[in-house]
């Protein structure tokens, strides 16, 4: 069977080497199937025959291949082959030696030649030609049987008379280069042949490079889409010209940029500028000694030293009577402009709508306040509308934005902070220490501070709350002494504390206090479907409450503990509680569970086992009162589970125990894992803030034996290590080297560091003591570890030091220590 060329098919508006490459690299030529099936006629195969479907009509099976084409359908009949259109339907002769696709047309190969085919079958060029390199819908590129690149005219057929050297083709016009010198040709020749180069860019750069002739064009010089101008170089001259040939400026200039991104030229003559805006079509004298451009929409110059600014369209709508330092653009505002060094701003339209006689204008950097412009003037900030109503007086040090409103700053000696809203009407008159959003997730309120001590909130109704500012707020730890606003059922109350030292519960979402502010300690938290519990204290009584400050057990106990409270399958909630000096535990219908018969009771695990204590030693009961064994202890560390639910098992847990200076792990079930060890039970911190606050007690003493206790609870313990390497390293050797002594030392001597250096100073290098003392640690879990984050300040101040001692600190089987001794810089 003969052998046909390979085709390369080529982009449309394409120059490309094509479609005879060399002997050695020949094989047989199949059109590319489109991306979408024909949906008019389709084929089918019969006996090795291909036929046409068109509805239920079903064409005799005549051809030997049936393949998509451009709108149609390449057919093939024994070695020869031809073109049919969407409905099956013949609309070229079978004739051909092979047919591929080039873009929208039909490459054709005919006795050794090839030609192009619309997709209608109309011929656009005879089979007479090497190659085909390209065309346009003006002309072609082909290689004639000379071995010469030749343009052809579509229209005519006519041959361009001239030696080609280099074409560079576009969609709608070729850049020919023919003896020496560049031209243009569309369907004619619109730009004479007298240029020494012609290009869509011409650099400085790139002025004196010599063109590639038209048989080494390269494919990744082709698929390009239309140009409307073009520049043009003529004795290191530059000129540009639009697509139909005229003559934009004339081949005298030094230098032109083309600003695609930004819609114009510049021209540069001598030492002076003109600007093309290529969206109207319309340009400048040379009348610029800079231009410029700051984002999009606008073109900044600069005439007779006076700044100026046109709109994309070459409207002039900054006249030239402004400082030449800067005319800077306010996305979706105008343009900020200075004049005698002071400052102001234009709309799009030209109008001015602030004033150019402030020291300084800005934006809020807050999408929510776009259509207002702070202003500076001697100091002291106000704010302007677009539509040039003054919204807050010049009278302020700051002003920033807080939740829908803005937030001023009143100038030293006071700096005290207040709210207007977006019409200038004042909310909250200047008089806070501080105003913030609550950082609960969604939360409605906003919090003010107005003194030490001394707090209040504003609800939706832009109304204080309190009647009477609180002295203290804050979140409740939970069942797991963990401290964050996290609410699985949306119950988000936040603790306030009355000037009488009563605490209650308010309700971020709706601005109610929904528990009022009678208790004397509200303790802990737990949250059990639609509702959360909390434990509270009034007068020397305990017992639990609901959010609708429900009482669920009574307020009639001497001590209450909801430490890992969680829910059996039957809902049966068992809580810790005292009577007199003994312990139980009831259900939340104050039904006894385990009964008052212990000195101490305590939950140590998420499945249901305590550490009860009688005569001066713990037992491990379960939720029944049944031991898990009969050994007494002098400590029980708490339960951490081992495993986990994956593959259908159920996970175990150990606990550590202590007896007499020895520890052995025990199970859930009673059974020791290990034999006795000699180690002593941790003695450390449960909670973050207990951390915290005994660490501003330390630093506060002049004696420094607090410093020390301090540091041996955050140090970690061979019991903290112990569940470290076993629990979190998966035996890992990492801590197998650790000196607990050593890390006791470096703690103790960066921690006095800081004291005497930094603590006790109150200017120069003095460390900001509201870093540890006003800003709220949550603590939550994170990559397998309960840590503690906050919001702000996360480098714990202006020194470094209580940063390494507390960022990332971890809790460890129940006990708060500083992971500094695991960091790479320790």
């Amino acid at each position: 069977m003969k052998q046909i060329f390979l085709l390369i098919l080529i982009s449309f508006c394409t120059i490309a080497i094509a479609q005879v490459p060399e002997p050695s690299r020949e094989m047989r030529i199949d059109a590319e199937k489109p991306n979408v099936k024909n949906e008019n006629a389709s084929y089918y195969l019969k006996d090795g025959k291909y036929g046409f479907v068109l509805g239920n009509n079903r064409q005799e099976a005549i051809y030997d291949k049936i393949t998509y084409g451009t709108n149609g359908f390449i057919i093939q009949k024994g070695k020869l082959f031809g073109l049919t259109d969407n409905k099956g339907t013949l609309i070229s002769k079978l004739e051909f030696d092979s047919i591929g696709i080039l873009k929208n047309d039909y490459l054709v190969k005919q006795n050794g030649k090839y030609g192009l085919l619309s997709d209608k079958g109309i011929s656009v060029l005879p089979s007479k030609y090497n190659k085909i390199l390209g065309r346009n819908n003006l002309v072609s590129i082909v290689k004639g049987t000379n071995g010469k690149v030749q343009l052809i005219f579509n229209e005519t057929g006519k041959v361009f008379n001239q030696d080609v050297e280099y074409i560079n083709l576009y969609y709608n016009l070729a850049i020919v280069k023919s003896n020496g010198k560049f031209g243009v040709i569309t369907d004619k020749i619109i730009v004479p042949f007298k240029y020494d180069s012609i290009a869509h860019n011409i650099s400085n750069v790139t002025k004196s490079k010599q063109k590639r002739v038209a048989n080494d064009v390269e494919t990744n010089n082709v698929s390009r889409p239309p140009i409307f101008d073009f520049m043009v170089l003529e004795n290191n001259k530059l000129g540009l010209i639009n697509s139909e040939g005229k003559i934009i400026y004339p081949a005298e200039n030094d230098e032109i940029k083309r600003e695609t991104m930004f819609a114009y030229y510049f021209i540069k003559k001598e030492n002076l500028y003109s600007i093309y805006f290529t969206s109207s079509k319309t340009k400048t004298a040379f009348n610029f000694s800079r231009i410029y451009a700051d984002g999009y929409g606008y073109v900044m110059a600069v005439q007779e030293n006076k700044a100026g600014a046109f709109n994309l369209n070459g409207e002039l709508i900054v006249p030239f009577e402004y400082d030449d330092d800067y005319i800077s653009q306010y996305s979706g505002i105008g343009l900020r402009v200075t004049k005698n060094k002071k400052r102001g701003v234009i709309d799009s339209k030209g109008k001015i709508i602030v004033p150019v006689i402030y020291d300084d204008v800005s934006t809020l950097y807050n999408s929510n306040f776009k259509n207002f412009i702070k202003v500076t003037l001697d100091n002291k900030v106000g704010v302007i509308s677009l539509e040039g109503k003054k919204i807050i007086p010049v009278d302020y040090e700051f002003i920033s934005t807080e939740d829908d409103f803005f937030k001023v700053t009143t100038p030293e000696p006071n700096h005290k902070v207040g709210l207007y809203d977006k019409n200038g009407k004042i909310i909250v008159p200047a008089e806070y220490q501080w105003i913030a959003k609550s950082g609960t997730e969604n939360s409605k309120i906003i919090i003010l501070k107005k003194e030490n001590n001394s707090y209040n909130f504003l609800n939706q109704k832009n109304e204080l709350i309190l009647p009477e500012n609180s002295i203290k707020y804050g979140y409740i730890l939970n069942e797991n002494l963990l401290l964050n606003p996290f609410s699985s059922n949306n119950n988000y109350l936040l603790y306030i504390k009355s000037q009488k030292g009563k605490f209650g519960m308010l309700n971020e979402m709706t601005g109610v206090v929904d528990i009022p502010m009678i208790y004397d300690t509200i303790l802990q938290r737990f949250e059990a479907g639609e509702h959360t519990y909390f434990s509270v204290q009034k007068g020397n009584k305990f017992g639990l409450i609901n959010e609708k400050n429900e009482e669920i057990i009574p307020l009639k106990y001497n001590d209450i503990n909801i430490n890992f409270v969680v829910s059996n399958y039957d809902k049966n909630y068992q809580v810790v509680v005292a009577k007199g000096n003994k312990y139980g535990a009831v259900n939340l219908k104050n039904e006894i569970q385990i009964p008052f018969q212990y000195t101490e009771l305590e939950r140590i695990a998420d499945i249901e086992l305590y550490k009860a204590k009688k005569k001066g030693r713990y037992q491990i009961i379960n939720a029944k009162n049944q031991p898990i064994n009969n050994d007494l202890y002098d400590e029980v560390a708490n339960f951490e589970q081992k495993g986990g639910f994956e593959y259908g098992y159920k996970p175990s847990y150990q606990a550590l125990t202590f007896r007499n200076g020895k520890m052995r792990v025990i199970d859930e079930k009673g059974n020791y894992l290990s034999t006795e060890i000699t180690m002593q039970p941790h003695n450390g911190y449960r909670s973050f803030d207990e951390l915290k606050f005994e660490l501003i007690k330390a630093l506060e003493n002049n004696n420094d034996v607090l410093l020390k206790e301090f540091v041996d609870k955050i140090a970690p313990s061979d019991h903290i290590l112990y569940y470290l390497k076993i629990n979190m390293f998966n035996n890992n050797n990492t801590l197998d080297y650790v000196d607990i002594s050593y890390i006791k030392e470096k703690y103790y001597n960066d921690l006095l560091q800081f004291k005497h250096n930094y603590w006790g100073k109150n200017s120069g290098l003095g460390y900001e003591r509201t870093s540890l003392t006003e800003v709220t640690d949550y603590t939550l879990y994170s990559d397998g570890f309960i840590t503690n984050k906050r919001n702000n300040d996360h480098a714990f101040g202006n020194v470094k030091y209580l940063e390494k001692i507390l960022r990332n600190a971890v809790k460890i089987n129940g006990f708060w220590i500083s992971s500094y001794f695991m960091k790479q810089s320790f």
